[in-house]
């Protein structure tokens, strides 16, 4: 059940209790002040709650496997899943709305082809939903902090960010591969000095 309605229906009671006891205008509109700061606050709560299954480092793995590998991971179902209910449970403020449905839209196509197991179909709801995760996580944090809220993104060339240790990973490659040049140069050069030591005792 959402948190938000029964809050409503709470501060309507009690807003209709103090009317009914004769209370003044000045304490209905406190009282109805207070159950609306109540209400944002339940519903900034859930926005934070709801920050977690929705993290978008969470789709970087999977979009991955999918669209490099060409499967599905095992864990991959189970995650969207959860991240789908969440967009269902949380009480969205009406100006969420459009990036919220845009974004459950893509996370559906996504979840119906990762059940079909079929790593092809799922190929472009992966990229398009890994992308969207970063920008509705962006939409949400500009919502808690009051900060005017991006546009609903195009789609047209919308491409995941690359996370910083894809470059890292680069670079530790080149480490390795520098280390093991400088072991073969090592080895070389003490096979070198082995033949060197051989010739003089010759």
């Amino acid at each position: 059940m959402k948190l938000l309605p029964t809050l409503i229906v709470l501060a309507a009671l009690a807003s209709l209790a103090g009317a009914c006891a004769g209370a003044d205008s000045d304490a209905v509109e406190r009282i109805e002040s207070e159950s609306a700061s109540i209400a944002q606050s339940a519903q900034r709560a859930q926005i934070i709650a709801a920050l977690e299954p929705l993290d978008p480092l969470r789709y970087h793995h999977h979009d991955g496997t999918i669209r490099n590998e060409g499967r599905i991971p095992a864990d991959a179902v189970i995650w969207a899943t959860r991240a789908r209910e969440t967009l269902d449970w949380v009480e969205w403020p009406v100006e969420l709305d459009a990036h919220v449905e845009q974004y459950a839209d893509w996370v559906d196509s996504l979840l119906a082809a990762m059940r079909n197991d079929d790593a092809e179909a799922a190929s472009e709801p992966s990229r398009i939903t890994h992308a969207l995760a970063h920008t509705f996580e962006a939409t949400l944090e500009a919502w808690l902090s009051n900060d005017s809220l991006p546009a609903v993104p195009a789609l047209a060339g919308l491409e995941p960010p690359k996370h910083e240790h894809e470059g890292h990973s680069d670079d530790h490659q080149d480490e390795m591969q520098h280390d093991d040049h400088s072991e073969d140069q090592m080895q070389h050069e003490g096979d070198d000095d082995d033949h060197g030591d051989h010739d003089e005792h010759e």
